[in-house]
């Protein structure tokens, strides 16, 4: 059997229990209302996570391996998790949760034939998959740092706006304010 034709018979079965592992990767809190509550609206994450699972699946199959649509899919999933408290092995740990299920539900299949050297070429382009969603969690990572650094500025230059209006408005001596000024009982 190609193994094309077994990832397809299997494809449902994949989807499912990659889906699992991933919800299962998440704290013991949140898992049951990923696994309970499918309405995308009041459960963003697990709809993202099914959505960019059934796309990755398909690219691997080969069914669609534009590398916009895999780049797109891998986005899903590894956006979510950069701005969660992953640690980066916890987050790119997704793509890894599908080499355990290939091997139990396709590997018996793939020993037969010609099928192997696929199934070894599938395994490939898994880890291809990691790698690429390396670069992306780093880069979603570094905008995160971004935005925070630019929140921290943005804070600390509207707390010196205030510390500089209360500094002109007390009297000389009643407040310790910032600056080159001196203060004190004079």
């Amino acid at each position: 059997m190609k193994l094309t034709k077994c990832l397809e018979e299997h494809r449902d079965e994949l989807l499912t229990s990659w889906v699992e592992a991933v919800f299962q990767s998440y704290p013991k809190k949140a898992a049951p209302f990923l696994h309970n509550n499918p309405d995308p609206f009041t459960n963003p994450v697990a709809s993202m996570v099914r959505e960019a699972a059934a796309a990755l699946l398909k690219a691997l199959e080969g069914e669609d391996v534009a590398i916009e649509t895999v780049k797109d899919a891998l986005d899903r999933f590894i956006k979510i998790r950069a701005v969660q408290d992953f640690t980066p092995s916890q987050a790119m740990g997704v793509i890894y949760l599908l080499k355990p299920l290939l091997r139990k539900i396709v590997l018996p299949t793939a020993t037969k034939g010609s099928a192997l050297k696929e199934y070894l070429e599938l395994e490939s382009r898994v880890d291809t998959l990691a790698l690429l969603s390396f670069d992306m969690y780093v880069k979603d990572r570094d905008t995160v740092a971004e935005i925070r650094i630019k929140e921290i500025r943005s804070q600390y230059s509207q707390l010196k706006r205030w510390a500089q209006q209360l500094n002109a408005q007390a009297p000389l001596g009643e407040f310790v304010g910032c600056g080159n000024q001196t203060c004190g009982n004079e």
